[in-house]
């Protein structure tokens, strides 16, 4: 699936507004949470105030939805976007989300860090 086609699918579901707040990232260990302790792809978008968490594909398409986040309730929420990548880590219903961000990761860690 391109890139654009996986947008436009988004849009569609209602998980990516027109700000197009959204990336893929690595999940970490995270403690508790609905994603438990696995570890791998997952895609980050963003429509009005929620933040998606669905289970990213390969081939650039998403899968379940692993997390639905009210973003006004986050806490301790930091971020980290650099040229070799980044981190992207918040608290949220007492569980901690932790994620590896891809290079160029600055437009959605600078919607969350200001």
């Amino acid at each position: 699936m391109k890139v654009d086609t996986a947008q436009e699918y988004l849009k569609n579901n209602k998980a990516l507004d027109n700000k197009k707040i959204y990336i893929y990232a690595s999940s970490n260990k995270i403690i508790g949470g609905v994603i438990g302790t696995q570890r791998g792809l997952v895609l980050l978008s963003v429509n009005k105030d929620i933040l998606y968490i669905h289970r990213a594909n390969i081939d650039n398409s998403y899968g379940e939805q692993l997390a639905k986040i009210h973003i006004p309730d986050m806490k301790n929420i930091q971020g980290k976007a650099g040229l070799f990548g980044g981190k992207f880590s918040f608290n949220y219903d007492r569980k901690e989300y932790k994620f590896k961000l891809p290079a160029k990761a600055e437009k959605f860690v600078d919607f969350f860090v200001k």
